[in-house]
């Protein structure tokens, strides 16, 4: 039986869904929902948008997850640097890892602020801010670690691609 030489389809599309959805929720929430008073009527709306983008985010990445562990992947990628092929895998790791711990302390946040009653049932009102609530500040933490070490994994990506010629991204994309 030849070796698998890429990712399940399936495992593609929640791959780059993934990456396009975390890095518009974390624009979202850093460049345009943290400047915006409370008091503006748009910030309902956008907060909408990024609470169900959240969800998303954490469904998509379970459905990942699920779907890499029970289908068949290619070989792990081995340089002649075993230090670096570790912190790649711990990189891919921490990804998941920082995933969840963004969408728990947004959904930590969301349950503080009474924000499923507000943004979904037009049942109460905003907090004059969030900055008085812990875990905002956690899950913007979160949030930055996590586009921190996704910034490091396109880095990893990017040298295997074009410094070790190695070809890694062809392992996700689509086609033959």
């Amino acid at each position: 039986m030849p070796a698998i030489k890429r990712y399940a389809p399936t495992l593609v599309v929640l791959h780059w869904l993934l990456a396009i959805a975390i890095f518009a929720a974390f624009v979202m929430g850093a460049f345009v929902l943290e400047d915006m008073k409370n008091d503006v009527p748009e910030k309902l709306q956008l907060l909408k948008l990024h609470v169900i983008g959240g969800i998303s985010i954490l469904v998509l990445t379970i459905i990942r997850l699920i779907v890499r562990i029970k289908t068949d992947k290619p070989a792990p990628v081995v340089t002649d640097n075993p230090t670096m092929d570790k912190l790649g895998t711990s990189v891919q790791h921490l990804l998941y890892v920082l995933t969840f711990l963004a969408a728990f302390s947004g959904m930590a946040l969301a349950l503080k602020a009474d924000l499923m009653n507000i943004l979904f049932r037009n049942v109460g009102t905003l907090p004059e801010s969030f900055e008085g609530i812990a875990v905002h500040g956690v899950h913007g933490a979160m949030a930055a670690a996590l586009i921190l070490f996704t910034l490091v994994h396109i880095a990893g990506a990017l040298k295997h691609q074009f410094v070790l010629k190695n070809n890694m991204l062809d392992r996700m994309k689509l086609g033959k």
